[in-house]
């Protein structure tokens, strides 16, 4: 860490760039969510923000997503607004 306090991934990090066809899948969710319990569990966003980005199901409708955490806590979930023209 080296006195880092914010640390930025890319665009669908925690599920891999490319998905693809899994997005239709809701495994590919359910797995996303575990991904980032296992990550605010093992203790690296203890003082550090850190901006991930996966997807997220609501209401029945997918969303490219960036999760916000620190300590141990997820602090906001922003929907991406402009999607690339193929999806």
């Amino acid at each position: 860490r080296l006195g880092a306090s914010y640390r930025l991934g890319p665009e669908l990090e925690i599920p891999g760039y490319g998905c693809e066809d899994h997005f239709l899948e809701n495994d590919t969710f359910a797995h996303c969510w575990e991904s980032l319990v296992m990550i605010l569990e093992s203790g690296v966003t203890d003082e550090m923000l850190c901006d991930l980005g996966m997807p997220v199901l609501f209401c029945g409708v997918r969303y490219n997503c960036r999760v916000l955490v620190r300590c141990r806590k997820i602090l906001l979930i922003r929907p991406k607004v402009a999607m690339a023209d193929n999806g």
